[in-house]
């Protein structure tokens, strides 16, 4: 066995036990929430799960046709039956059940047979695949090759080196694959080779991935975490003093514990509150005995090596922050040592933001013209869009026209003698990347830029990132997001329930014929989009007035004191 575990007899962890947050795992083992009304599930998150299941029944399908093999969940018994599959040595099963081992539990979506012949043990070696509606990768890391299968022919043994792009492989996926492994470990099921696991992609290829490569060891990780988790369980139930508590984060939006923690939070004025403080800047915190946003601006943010916490990079940003957190007059603050900045102005303005699902569906400009040195037209709004699914080149014909209206907008400004800006608001995480993606899959559709056209728009002089403004300052709020600092400016979204994550249920509706209220879910999305754009515009307006001291004046965080 790999690993040492402290749990009572009948508990049990699944693979997601060692994924996100520990104190979810604390909280829904406590007898004291018993019976708490939790968060629900929202509409957006039950799509998300419901077409994961059916991304998986249609994985399922093809794989019994093309291996003929029925899956493990049809039977009456899925543990008796997966471990009669693997007895046989079945090179593919599907929907497989694993016993309880160790306190570990596991249902693997797919099992594959890795070598000809049984090992030393009599056993036959199986290594574990997930099926997940998603991409396989995540982030910008350096491009890579990986060893990519297919689903007629899903063994490690036939794979080929394949490059995906960048990014690395998605750490909750390689972690559930290590706890897996684990599993097949301590029932003598594992090869003897280095862990490796996969995933079905949501374009149907079984990508590969070690899961200790030197860099990232998701098996040690496993491991640890497996340990750490069961541990402050097990404080919990002895009422020991508590070996997890809440941090705030952005996955604890969408958690269910989230109403319960944050409340909690708040009570205590918790320095993850504070943007900019994460997980690893409150572990360095508390080891000095600060864990609340008073404390955390007392500090002394110019002398750092004099407070009592270990210092590190952003000590003195954080104290700061929390200054300016503490205010809450609803303004930001120029960082220490700053000494100002100009938000870059034009005689045409363009505010740009996109959106997107499985596609990039939507390109939403906001054009406004200067009458003055401080003011500018009402403008107008303009959408290139589709709501058609079914078209496989909509997408690439849509991002053609945009980028030719951009261009040629651009190119016509400055052949009269006038400048051009064009803003969007975080478009390195999201418009610059999407649209990539997107001329990766339409790279044939006449007019579609490359990838390297679409990656040099930051190189532009006329291109600006609001969001890249934006962390120039301090923020009474918890993130930097556009739907937290715009309302500070004076805007408001028309749409009570409007977030990127309904977006999506709109566009689901809009593209949907059968839907009767397919047409104002298709207008609900161009009012949501164009309000994007305005608040972009907003925000932008409000800042550079408050650089020249037009209506108010950002102040530098050296006026603030504890």
């Amino acid at each position: 066995m790999l690993s040492e575990s402290t749990p009572r007899a009948g508990d049990v962890g699944g693979s997601r036990f060692i994924v996100g947050c520990s104190h979810r795992e604390v909280n829904d083992r406590n007898p004291r929430y018993d019976g708490l009304a939790l968060l629900p599930v929202d509409e957006q998150q039950q799509m998300m799960f419901d077409e994961g299941l059916e991304f998986e029944e249609e994985v399922f399908v093809e794989l019994s046709r093309l291996h003929a093999v029925s899956s493990m969940r049809l039977f009456d018994d899925p543990d008796a039956a997966t471990l009669q599959a693997m007895a046989r040595g079945d090179k593919v099963i599907i929907g497989a059940s694993l016993p309880v081992i160790n306190h570990r539990g596991g249902r693997p979506d797919v099992l594959v047979r890795h070598g000809e012949s049984p090992m030393s043990n009599g056993k036959w070696a199986y290594l574990p695949v997930d099926v997940k509606n998603s991409k396989p990768l995540e982030g910008d890391s350096k491009a890579k090759v990986w060893p990519v299968g297919s689903l007629d022919a899903p063994w490690l043994e036939q794979a080929t080196d394949t490059d995906l792009g960048n990014g690395k492989a998605k750490s909750d996926h390689s972690l559930q694959l290590a706890h897996y492994w684990l599993i097949l470990h301590d029932m003598g099921h594992a090869p003897a080779i280095d862990p490796i696991g996969a995933t079905i992609s949501s374009d149907k290829r079984v990508v590969w991935r070690l899961l200790d490569d030197g860099k990232n060891g998701f098996i040690a990780q496993a491991q640890a975490e497996w340990n750490e988790r069961w541990a402050a369980i097990e404080a919990m139930r002895n009422g020991e003093a508590r070996h997890t508590r809440p941090v705030y984060r952005d996955e604890c939006k969408k958690c269910r514990w989230h109403d319960v923690c944050e409340s909690g939070l708040i009570a205590e004025g918790h320095v993850s509150l504070v943007s900019g403080v994460g997980v690893i800047q409150v572990r360095k915190l508390a080891e000095g005995g600060i864990e609340t946003i008073p404390q955390l601006a007392a500090l002394d943010p110019v002398n750092v090596d004099a407070n009592p916490v270990p210092k590190y990079a952003a000590l003195g940003a954080n104290i700061d922050a929390a200054r300016v957190y503490l205010r809450d007059d609803g303004r930001p603050y120029f960082k220490r040592g700053s000494s100002g900045f100009a938000v870059p102005r034009a005689d045409i303005e363009i505010d740009f933001d996109i959106e997107n699902d499985d596609i990039v569906y939507m390109y939403g400009l906001h054009v406004s013209e200067r009458i003055d040195e401080h003011a500018w037209t009402d403008g107008e709004y303009l959408s290139f869009h589709t709501y058609d699914r079914s078209d496989p080149t909509a997408e690439g014909r849509l991002l053609a026209e945009f980028w030719r209206w951009l261009h040629d907008t651009v190119a016509n400004a400055h052949a009269a003698g006038r400048t051009v800006a064009v803003y969007c608001y975080s478009g390195g995480f999201a418009e610059i990347p999407r649209m990539k993606e997107a001329s990766l899959r339409n790279a044939n559709v006449a007019g579609v830029p490359s990838v390297d056209d679409i990656g040099a728009l930051p190189s532009h002089d006329w291109w600006v990132d609001m969001h890249e403004i934006a962390k120039q300052l301090h923020w009474p709020s918890r993130t930097l997001g556009l739907k937290a600092l715009a309302p500070m400016s004076g805007f408001a979204w028309n749409a009570d329930d409007a977030s990127g994550a309904n977006s999506i249920i709109w566009y689901r509706a809009a593209c949907d014929a059968t839907n009767p209220e397919r047409g104002v879910m298709g207008e609900k999305l161009l009012r949501y989009n164009a309000d994007d754009v305005l608040a972009t515009r907003e925000l932008r307006q409000w800042l550079h007035n408050g650089v020249h001291g037009r209506g108010w004046r950002i102040d530098p965080v050296e006026t603030l004191t504890a």
